[in-house]
């Protein structure tokens, strides 16, 4: 296939849920989120919640969110009572606290809160837990999909060792697997460059996944399976500077 809209990364959908009795701060913590979200290029559903029953029956319906930002003290049901409940099936869903009191501290420790943040809120604080939370988040559900002779693949990203361009082809190199398809590394290097997997560019013809890098030199890889791969003179710079990052960040 020749056409570049057949290929692509499926990142997974970030259910976001905001749940609070007070509307202005619903909707200001759901603006927040948005901006957050387009800054960082990140694709968020989020969902609002002005009652924490309204929550649970969202839920009870649909599944759980991936991430819920979530008052205490609310008219009705409380934030504390709400995620005792959602942990009694769950313990997946990312819960942020957001409330004005903190005598609630001791007894949030039972359901495994990832952040306690004081209200009101900033956009900058809410920021730098929601990138940790990313960081953090399985890329699993991310997958590389394309077309080749006339048949569609979809192959979860961190399968893949490593892409190697071979004129107009592009062979995809898993452990026991080899997949081909027609196009630019340089296409498939911008696709990737904000899934949760992470690559580098070591020259012109390779790609690759570093969490299958076994060693690494000034110039050259050793990819898990044995192949040395030369980092040519334009990305060693480059290839050195993405790579610390990566190991510093993990």
């Amino acid at each position: 296939m020749g056409d570049s809209r057949e290929r692509g990364v499926i990142l997974q959908m970030i259910k976001i849920g905001i749940c609070d009795d007070m509307v202005e701060e619903v909707r200001k913590q759901k603006a927040m989120v948005l901006r957050i979200a387009e800054r960082l290029g990140e694709n968020m559903e989020v969902h609002v919640f002005e009652e924490g029953e309204e929550l649970l029956q969202e839920i009870r319906l649909y599944g759980h969110m991936d991430i819920l930002l979530l008052d205490i003290e609310m008219e009705g049901i409380n934030g504390l009572d709400i995620s005792r409940i959602i942990r009694e099936t769950d313990y997946q869903t990312v819960l942020i606290f957001i409330s004005a009191y903190d005598q609630y501290c001791k007894k949030l420790i039972e359901v495994q809160p990832f952040a306690f943040l004081d209200k009101p809120v900033t956009e900058q604080r809410l920021e730098t837990v929601l990138r940790k939370v990313l960081h953090m988040r399985p890329a699993e559900n991310e997958r590389f999909t394309f077309s080749y002779q006339k048949c569609r693949h979809s192959i979860p990203l961190q399968e893949i060792m490593y892409f190697e361009s071979m004129g107009r082809k592009i062979r995809i190199h898993l452990a026991e697997e080899l997949y081909f398809f027609n196009g630019k590394l340089s296409d498939v290097e911008k696709e990737l460059a904000s899934a949760g997997v992470r690559f580098v560019r070591v020259q012109v013809s390779y790609y690759v996944n570093v969490n299958y890098i076994r060693e690494w030199k000034y110039d050259r890889i050793i990819m898990d399976d044995g192949i040395d791969i030369s980092i040519s003179r334009r990305y060693r710079k480059m290839m050195s500077r993405q790579y610390m990052e990566i190991l510093e960040r993990d």
